[in-house]
């Protein structure tokens, strides 16, 4: 699930205390511990198979509710996090924060652009779920769930997941940080014959690798 809006304005202090090493950290303590602050890298274009490609380098890591900071050894680093409490300070984005790193968004909402976020770059972005669901942000925008493809993504008030294949039975194997019991991971999910559900996509994907 997505984390409040409240706690999405906050993410900034709340790593900044979690840095610190304050006495509300969780006793896996991995934020503070792995994850940075290093700015992004602006790249010139994205493609749909160099952001699969990085979505499935989440695969097997865990979730954090409000979280946004994962390592690359398909394991959840902090397993029991107490679930829905943004300051435990454990591994792996939430459902909204791992589409915005994926989708190499900024961290401005008027910034179309293309940023890489390392993944121990800790950072949610500035979208809720229900906000990629609305096609809030310039880099955002909505489209019929009949047009979606491949690193498009599904998206409800509540919780977002990215089109890694379209069954033929209807449904569709989703990529998604789903919940703390969890983690990151590919599931097949019939999200798109959810009326709750609509289609989202991120702008500006590049046809073909530029020269």
């Amino acid at each position: 699930m997505s984390a409040p809006r409240s706690f999405v304005a906050g993410l900034v202090a709340a790593f900044a205390l979690a840095a610190a090493g304050t006495a509300g950290a969780y006793h896996t303590n991995f934020v503070a511990s792995r994850c940075n602050s290093n700015p992004p890298t602006a790249i010139s274009h994205i493609t749909r198979d160099a952001s699969t490609t990085a979505a499935l380098r989440a695969r097997w890591e865990g979730y954090q509710w409000a979280g946004g900071c994962w390592n690359d050894n398909d394991v959840d680093d902090s397993p029991g996090d107490p679930p829905g409490v943004a300051g435990t300070g454990g591994e792996g984005g939430d459902c909204s924060g791992f589409t915005f790193k994926v989708w190499r968004e900024s961290a401005s909402t008027s910034d179309g652009g293309y940023y890489e976020w390392h993944p121990l770059r800790f950072v949610h972005g500035p979208y809720t779920a229900a906000d990629f669901k609305a096609g809030v942000g310039a880099p955002n925008a909505t489209m019929s769930k009949a047009d979606t493809s491949r690193m498009d993504a599904l998206a409800s008030t509540d919780h977002i997941g990215m089109i890694y294949a379209r069954n033929a039975d209807g449904s569709d194997l989703i990529i998604e940080a789903k919940g703390e019991a969890y983690g990151t991971n590919l599931w097949t999910r019939t999200y798109r014959g959810s009326s709750s559900y609509g289609g989202v996509r991120r702008l500006g994907w590049a046809s073909v690798q530029p020269n």
